[in-house]
């Protein structure tokens, strides 16, 4: 018997969105003809299927044999399985066949068939929703190039574009399902599991929502110097927003499980451990006249506000204006807080002073002077309520600045 030709006729056809209620597997149809001297064979025919990643020589990636094919009029279906082989690499299909009652050696037919991507599979067809109920993920991308490239890559490009570039979606109560997932494998690996970016003005670059006992994103990383979750922004929006009726923030320790800080839905702050500022004062932001300057030192004048002093031992001192307070009271986060400026209340602040009252020493307790918004060494008996602080520095010269110990007084 001589078999002289095989044509592979593979078709994918797709209608419309392609709903999957069960997990389909890697099985697919294989058709095509059969002839024997240049006649449609007729009869019972075993076939092997042998996948390579090269036209000639090569070793096999995947076989699949089918033996007792019906091949009526040179036609023929068969079933194939590869497993997992087609990863979007170039391929070539060798077929072998052999006469059904035979149990000889198979005929392999050349050339290899290339094979080629059916239009939709190359992009998947817009709206496509790939659905199935197993313990496996429903799309998986993987990239395993050296440098750069993506596993998975969504991206909405027009101005007034609504929807989801990227969209994974568990419905499982179980605990441990995941939504989206990504993961990078290799510890050398510097990229990211998930990145989300938005260039637009609106929308959003990862949003995750979870039911009444899951959680929206989750982040996790077993870098000591990499973060879980990293938020970036490189406009003038916020890096990271929250929105809750509960909690707006939780920070937990893992062992033992401990609720460390939070943020709550009225904005009050709650922590276990000690706030730490470079910065040393708290201030209280208070309405002031224009003008003003970080150091100097401020009166309240007829108005309520605050204004620089003018004369030594000014008996309407408020304090110093602070040059970078730690906490800051009063802030209202909108209009109203135009034309305010931060008052040191408690701390460590730098303020200007003259030597008009000679040299200041530390220890030395200091008062306005007639310096407009400088202050001067107080003499032992000045009066109640003109003491802003004591110095902490020495100033021997005309002016210049000085670290102070606020004390109100």
């Amino acid at each position: 018997m001589k078999i002289s030709n095989l044509i592979m006729i593979l078709v994918l056809m797709s209608f419309g969105q392609i709903t999957w209620a069960v997990n389909l597997g890697s099985e697919y149809t294989y058709q095509g003809e059969l002839k024997t001297s240049g006649s449609p064979a007729n009869g019972a025919y075993d076939f092997q299927f042998d996948l390579y990643n090269v036209s000639t020589s090569g070793s096999s990636l995947a076989t699949n044999a089918v033996d007792d094919v019906d091949v009526t009029d040179g036609v023929f279906n068969v079933e194939l399985d590869m497993g997992d082989a087609f990863i979007g690499d170039q391929l070539y299909l060798e077929i072998s066949v052999r006469d059904g009652a035979s149990t000889g050696s198979y005929t392999t037919l050349s050339p290899r068939q290339k094979i080629t991507a059916a239009p939709y599979a190359q992009g998947l067809m817009p709206g496509t929703v790939v659905m199935g109920n197993g313990n496996i993920p429903m799309v998986h991308g993987i990239n395993t190039a050296s440098s750069g490239g993506r596993g998975l890559h969504g991206e909405m490009t027009h101005s007034n574009a609504s929807g989801q570039g990227v969209r994974g979606e568990s419905n499982s109560a179980n605990s441990s399902a995941i939504g989206t997932y990504g993961i990078l494998t290799n510890a050398s690996a510097t990229g990211s599991g998930v990145k989300g970016q938005t260039n637009g003005t609106g929308g959003y670059g990862v949003w995750g929502q979870g039911g009444a006992n899951a959680i929206g994103v989750l982040g996790q990383t077993n870098s000591n110097s990499r973060a879980g979750v990293w938020a970036y922004n490189s406009s003038t929006g916020p890096a990271l927003r929250t929105e809750s009726e509960g909690n707006l923030i939780e920070a937990w320790d893992l062992s033992p499980v401990n609720l460390r800080f939070k943020v709550d839905n009225a904005g009050n702050v709650s922590a276990d451990g000690t706030f730490t500022s470079p910065a040393a004062d708290f201030a209280e932001l208070l309405p002031a006249k224009p003008g003003l300057e970080p150091a100097d030192v401020l009166v309240i004048d007829e108005m309520g506000h605050l204004s620089l002093s003018t004369e030594a031992y000014q008996k309407n001192l408020a304090g110093v204006y602070s040059t970078k307070p730690a906490f800051m009271g009063g802030v209202q986060s909108d209009e109203s807080d135009q034309n305010k400026v931060p008052l040191a209340v408690v701390g460590i602040i730098p303020v200007k002073v003259t030597t008009e009252n000679g040299t200041i020493k530390p220890g030395d307790m200091l008062t306005s002077s007639n310096t407009a918004g400088y202050a001067m060494r107080a003499d032992a008996n000045a009066p109640n309520g003109t003491i802003i602080g004591k110095a902490l520095g020495t100033m021997a010269d005309d002016k210049g600045q000085v670290q102070m110990f606020v004390i109100l007084q």
